[in-house]
């Protein structure tokens, strides 16, 4: 049997797990609700990908796979106000189509050209091996990475590395850990039955921004490879495990990991790496995430209604209320007559249930008048900010708050490889783009942009003083 297992040693980030599938559960941590999800980061140090055709419904689709070593690191907050660090180990994850297509329809995504490089404000996949980049590329893929991954996660990729070092961590005598976003088991993490049971026990416990933990990964996987295969994709993470575990690396500069990971990895000639990319580097449909996945560069799934996306803030308001219906507080009884005119003037006077109407004013959308959205100027840094504090002062809908943002963005690409904002920019433009239409910022989020905004216009102008006395 011809193996479809491909060898692809990578750095693979998920910069939001829950944002990339729409946030279908905040999730229960210690039997409360989750209120508010800081991070929800999934990184891998990948070393085989497969893209396998299945029967689903009578029709064919796809599942994506990717194995190595993984890690779920999230961080939360409680009703409580307690916050709460949890993570846990992965060595593979799968990708359905429709999520894979997702991901690899999305724009905002940097250095288009070369194909096994991304960028973006859900993904970063770049090789370990960079020795086939000229000089030039490989200075802005290392700018990038330190700017967007290795810098603001600095503290969270020190405890992966420290986590491989741990001779306990990784055993595949324990099984499989598979992060998925299969139909039947989807935002799950699957487990094998073979996992020690003092870590099954503690591996089991709900955690932040995921439906559930559960047994069932080696059935899984066994019902999909072959037992060669399979053999190869353990013989891959353990030969990765062994390589990382005595990884020299500069803790100050994290990008040393994939410098000296490249020189002790054993992995495909980087001239048949070279070749796939030459072979695919026309306009193509969609962003070549996996190679394996490349025959289906003209195939298309759609996000399927059952799971529903979100919005971060949708959930956590649901969330409050889930947690005061399941521990309300116990607090005195106060007499109408005590309750100040200040704590009333705080609520939305709206009758209904708890959790339906209920809506802090400065958080509530209201409806606006539709408007024609005007394109941004293009060739100045400042003057295309200044376009985007006027859009939203202007009470424009969201959907086209998220337009005029992505249209910025993109008007700076031409004038800046990369600037500090250009991040943030993204992340607004796809949050708001999937709003509901006809409806207008709260109060607090149009405050926060304005200051945003204006904070990259002071940087703009700083940056552009010191450029002038430079000279």
């Amino acid at each position: 049997m011809v193996t479809r297992l491909i060898n692809n040693n990578m750095l693979f980030v998920i910069p939001s797990w829950g944002d990339l599938l729409g946030y279908p559960t905040l999730g229960k941590y210690v039997n409360h609700f989750v209120s508010k999800i800081e991070t929800d980061l999934v990184i891998f140090f990948a070393g085989v990908e497969c893209t396998v055709p299945i029967k689903r419904a009578s029709e064919n689709r796809w599942l994506h796979y990717l194995f190595g070593l993984g890690y779920y690191y999230s961080k939360f907050e409680l009703k409580s106000g307690r916050y709460i660090i949890d993570n846990r180990q992965l060595t593979g994850l799968i990708l359905a189509d429709f999520v894979y297509d997702y991901l690899a329809t999305l724009s905002n995504i940097t250095l288009q050209e070369a194909r096994d490089v991304i960028i973006g404000d859900r993904l970063i996949k770049v090789p370990i091996d960079l020795s086939y980049k000229s000089i030039t590329e490989k200075s802005f893929i290392q700018g990038a990475l330190m700017r967007n991954v290795f810098i603001p996660y600095k503290d969270i990729f020190l405890n992966v590395m420290e986590t491989i070092q741990n001779k306990e961590s990784y055993q595949l005598e324990n099984g499989h850990m598979i992060l998925s976003t299969h139909w039947d088991f989807y935002n799950s993490i699957l487990i094998s039955t073979k996992m020690n049971e003092n870590l099954k026990s503690n591996y089991l416990n709900p955690t932040a921004g995921l439906n559930n933990i559960s047994l069932g990964g080696d059935q899984h996987l066994n019902d999909i490879f072959s037992p060669s295969e399979l053999k190869k994709i353990e013989q891959k993470i353990s030969s990765l495990r062994d390589k990382f575990s005595t990884l020299a690396y500069d803790p100050i500069y994290l990008f040393s990991i994939l410098d000296n990971a490249s020189k002790v990895l054993i992995s495909e000639p980087s001239l048949a790496f070279k070749e796939r990319i030459i072979k695919t580097t026309k306009t193509m449909p969609k962003e070549s995430i996996f190679f394996s996945a490349e025959n289906r560069m003209n195939s298309f799934f759609y996000w399927p209604p059952q799971f529903k996306r979100n919005t971060r803030e949708e959930l956590e308001m649901s969330a409050v209320f889930k947690e005061l219906e399941t521990h309300p507080p116990v607090t005195p009884a106060i007499k109408p007559s005590e309750r100040s005119a200040s704590d009333i003037s705080q609520l939305d006077t709206q009758k209904g249930p708890l959790g339906k109407k209920f809506e802090i004013r400065t958080m509530k959308h209201e409806p606006v008048e539709e408007k024609l959205l005007p394109y941004p100027p293009e060739g100045n840094i400042e003057q295309i900010l200044l376009y985007l504090k006027d859009i939203v002062k202007g009470d424009y809908e969201m959907q086209l708050i998220g337009k005029a943002f992505e249209l910025a963005r993109n008007n700076l690409q031409r004038i800046i490889l990369q600037s500090k904002f250009m991040w943030e920019m993204g992340k607004y433009a796809n949050l708001y783009q999937r709003k509901d239409p006809h409806l207008g910022l709260s109060q607090r989020e149009r405050e926060e942009l304005l200051e945003n905004i204006d904070n990259w216009i002071d940087d703009t102008r700083k940056n552009r003083e010191k450029y002038i006395q430079k000279k």
